[in-house]
């Protein structure tokens, strides 16, 4: 799918107050083909240009106007179903739960994030049996059971640094991931952030609707762009509580992913940084196709709560050793059983407890343990089996 190809010809509001950004942000959307109306500073100009322009196609809103929110552009948006994306350097905790489902960016904004923002804010996919299992969850149910979730469920494109849940509100869409990877982020209340978990194509984020918890303690943040299966949080609940397998799998889920984080508070506890960053990147590889992956030094350094300039030191240290080629913007796996070696005990519970929960047998039946592949093959193998 090409994005700019798409998203040429689209009207899009620009709302923002910064001058230097409006001006770079229509520059970049007008190299994408998009006409920009605007960009315009406050909520009034905002309201005007929405009543005034003809086909628009949708907006980008910046949260905060000079001290003025701008939720009533978002909700006089939401009122003529016109889709809109979030665009913050704030806080994101101020955006009220009605608009809790839509697509929210850190700035500065990435072209590609902006890009395919915009395209999974005004496009949607229907979802194919073949596609949905593409998700070791969803993979795990029979045939009847997705065809009943089908009219739910819709293929959505996830861009790097999507807020995808904000910590202390209420979960509103529940995401299967395909082949993009969220970060599970603490945050303490002086705002120190670190990463303690990581969801792929093995689970599902909402997964506290199944045990009936609709509000999340974290942070979730899209930290490997890609494709994920969606439901509206209420679909989900009301799905759950009328398949007990979707609810038993979110379950089981939930369970390794606490084992999980346990680990992580292990090792960052216990284990210098080069241990650690050999077994994030072994987490990040089991979810990913291939052996690249696209993480900037900095990136890597907020996830595992250290200076940037170490990560730098350790990514030298494991390129010298043979294990990874590494660039500003990339890592490459290159010898994936040293990776493990050096992790040591760091690494393979959390994976091999996953296994042994979601093979279970569902509801006493014989599990077809084939449909829900090991991501610790991996690690048993040595080889990257996607």
């Amino acid at each position: 799918m090409e994005q700019p190809q798409i998203l040429s010809g689209k009207r899009v509001l620009i709302v923002e107050d910064d001058y230097y950004i409006a001006s770079d942000l229509a520059s970049r959307l007008g190299t994408m083909g998009i006409d920009v109306i605007g960009p315009v500073a406050d909520v009034r100009s905002a309201l005007r240009e929405i009543q005034d322009a003809e086909l628009l196609a949708g907006a980008i809103l910046d949260i905060n106007l000079g001290g003025e929110m701008v939720f009533p552009v978002a909700d006089e948006l939401e009122r003529l179903a016109l889709p809109f994306i979030f665009a913050t350097g704030y806080d994101p905790q101020v955006v009220p739960a009605r608009h809790g489902d839509k697509i929210l960016l850190r700035k500065p904004l990435e072209d590609d994030a902006l890009a395919s923002a915009l395209l999974n804010a005004t496009y949607r996919e229907s979802v194919s049996q073949k596609e949905a299992r593409e998700n070791r969850l969803l993979s795990a149910l029979s045939a009847d059971q997705l065809n009943t979730l089908a009219p739910l469920m819709q293929k959505v494109f996830v861009p790097r640094g999507s807020l995808m849940e904000l910590q202390n509100q209420a979960v509103s869409r529940v995401y299967f991931p395909l082949d993009c990877i969220a970060s599970v982020i603490v945050i303490a209340p002086d705002g120190t952030r670190i990463e303690s978990g990581l969801i792929g194509h093995e689970g599902m984020t909402g997964y506290g609707l199944a045990v009936g918890d609709p509000q999340t303690p974290y942070e979730l943040l899209m930290q490997i762009e890609g494709y994920a299966v969606v439901m509206a949080a209420e679909d989900f609940r009301q799905a759950a509580a009328q398949m007990p397998d979707l609810r038993l799998l979110a379950s089981r889920f939930a369970r390794a992913l606490a084992v999980q984080v346990s680990y992580t508070a292990l090792a960052n506890g216990k284990f210098e940084l080069r241990q650690r960053l050999a077994r994030w990147l072994l987490m990040v590889h089991d979810r990913v196709r291939g052996f690249s992956f696209n993480l900037t030094h900095e990136y890597l350094a907020t996830m595992l709560g250290v200076r940037r300039s170490s990560v730098t030191d350790a990514l030298h240290i494991l390129e010298g050793d043979g294990m990874i080629r590494s660039t500003r913007n990339q890592i490459v796996i290159r010898d994936r059983n040293k990776l493990a070696v050096l992790a040591g005990p760091a690494y393979g519970v959390p994976e091999a407890e996953y296994w042994r929960l979601m093979a279970r047998p569902l509801h006493g039946e014989t599990a077809e343990t084939s449909s829900i592949p090991s991501i610790s093959a991996k690690l048993l193998g040595g080889v990257h089996t996607n």
